[in-house]
């Protein structure tokens, strides 16, 4: 699963095929969640040492759980989204083939001052027909946060917390899935 190269626009180094492209979370795009976790659990434990009542742990194991939660968001350089000639990888579900995409759009709404996007992929048949590769997930990610989820035969891959511009990202993909038919 190498999804090597450049986060720059336009064809590749041979002038025709579109660069692969990998995108991870943005750099802090998890901080207050995880940190802020890890204070309420420390805030929690002193309280119930200072008070000696017990019901503050709730409050610990609540930050401790959203701490837990939230980790992956921390690491902007495990890959989240990335394309090739392959296809499309989605962390957590795995490479879905291009001749198995039925349906491809980013869905863009307003959220007062923020831009939100979303990418929808609609295959044909059932996900695990459609996937070249599947990714091995491991039981404390399973319930940790994650950037795609999956209904069915849709998959939606939340852009906006990307460290790559959800316009570029499109652009680049319709590129190479336009490359990968000609291929």
């Amino acid at each position: 699963m190498d999804f090597s190269g450049s986060f720059g626009d336009g064809p590749g180094p041979g002038g025709g095929t579109p660069t692969p492209f990998v995108a991870g979370y943005k750099p802090h795009q998890g901080d207050l969640m995880v940190y802020g976790g890890g204070v309420a659990t420390l805030i929690g434990v002193l309280a119930t040492v200072v008070q000696v009542n017990p019901v503050f742990l709730v409050i610990s194991l609540m930050g401790t759980f959203s701490a837990l939660y939230f980790w992956p968001t921390l690491d902007p350089r495990v890959p989240q989204l990335g394309a090739d000639l392959r296809g499309i990888y989605v962390a957590r579900v795995g490479i879905i083939r291009w001749e198995a995409i039925a349906d491809m759009k980013v869905e863009w709404h307003a959220l007062r001052t923020m831009q939100l996007s979303t990418l929808v992929l609609k295959v044909d048949g059932p996900l695990k027909d459609a996937l070249a590769y599947r990714e091995k997930v491991p039981l404390l990610h399973r319930v940790s946060a994650h950037n795609a989820r999956v209904s069915g035969s849709t998959v939606k891959v939340t852009l906006h917390t990307l460290n790559m511009d959800p316009a570029v990202i499109e652009k680049r993909l319709v590129a190479l899935r336009a490359a990968a038919k000609d291929a």
